[in-house]
């Protein structure tokens, strides 16, 4: 395809659907003179997207200047660049004027939210569902320490997670609104009471009557202890880490289930690691 380029006289536009491979991707990323820093983050993202096949091919361009210089689509490059034995369909448009990349990005971006709701998977309260789905899948997988607090879970992730268990995201949908009340992260308390679900679906509603209301709860209850503890961090705005506080909630929890008395609920000495770190049962 061809356009007329009235910032380039005689200098058309050009774009054509090309198939990138990682040693097409390095040869155009030498091309990249002028462009923004490189978020890594974002970069591991297409990347895990693109081995996992995720990857869709939907239109967004990778842009070059009059000149050959790389415009806009170097994250994606260097997420090529990074694969082996694959290629990838890409729009690429050349002939761009210069002064066209300060408008490239510049569009909201989908929210994982938007995206639950137009795959149709959810409707009610998808901000939520959505947040939750990012502390919940790193924890099941195991993945609460490393790189959990550098780097978030992708849309896409999210998206094709959501399409596979749609029983977690009814689970979810049930708990948003007591979520919102329990004096932790809302996520992070969806996405905890999701897990507790799980593993005792009935203990779990009692749970969370206890933890919400407050109600007829004796001195020594882990969820009175788990109540004050939150209750001291929200008056204080003490910061707790999302890893931090499903550890207490689990921690609250078990001692719950197993009618054990506590006065305080505490960290382990030394805080939470990958190896004490309290799996709810």
């Amino acid at each position: 395809m061809h356009l007329v380029n009235p910032d380039q006289p005689g200098g058309p536009v050009v774009s054509q659907i090309i198939e990138i491979d990682a040693a097409l991707a390095r040869r155009l990323l030498e091309h990249n003179p002028n462009n923004r820093a490189i978020r890594q983050t974002r970069v591991q993202q297409y990347y895990d997207d693109m081995i996992s096949g995720r990857w869709r091919f939907n239109g967004e361009a990778i842009k070059f200047g009059p000149d050959g210089e790389l415009l806009d689509g170097q994250h994606r490059l260097l997420a090529i660049a990074r694969t082996s034995g694959q290629k990838f369909p890409m729009l690429v448009v050349r002939g761009l004027a210069r002064d066209t990349q300060v408008t490239m990005d510049q569009g909201a971006k989908r929210t994982p939210a938007d995206q639950l709701t137009i795959s149709g998977i959810t409707g009610h309260n998808t901000t939520l569902v959505a947040a939750a789905l990012r502390v919940y899948i790193p924890w099941l997988e195991g993945n609460l320490f490393g790189d959990f607090t550098k780097a978030k879970i992708a849309t896409t992730r999210i998206v094709e997670f959501a399409t596979v268990y749609p029983e977690t995201i009814a689970l979810a949908e049930r708990f948003t609104s007591v979520a919102s009340r329990l004096k932790c992260r809302p996520a992070v308390a969806c996405a905890v009471l999701i897990r507790l679900t799980e593993v005792d679906e009935n203990a779990a509603t009692e749970f969370v009557r206890l933890w919400d209301s407050g109600a007829d709860l004796p001195a020594g209850s882990p969820v009175l202890a788990l109540r004050q503890r939150l209750d001291i961090a929200a008056r204080t705005q003490t910061r707790t880490s999302d890893r931090d506080q499903i550890g207490l909630i689990v921690t609250a929890w078990n001692l719950w289930r197993r009618g054990r008395t506590v006065s305080k609920l505490l960290r382990p000495k030394g805080g939470f690691t990958a190896d004490n770190f309290p799996e709810p049962r």
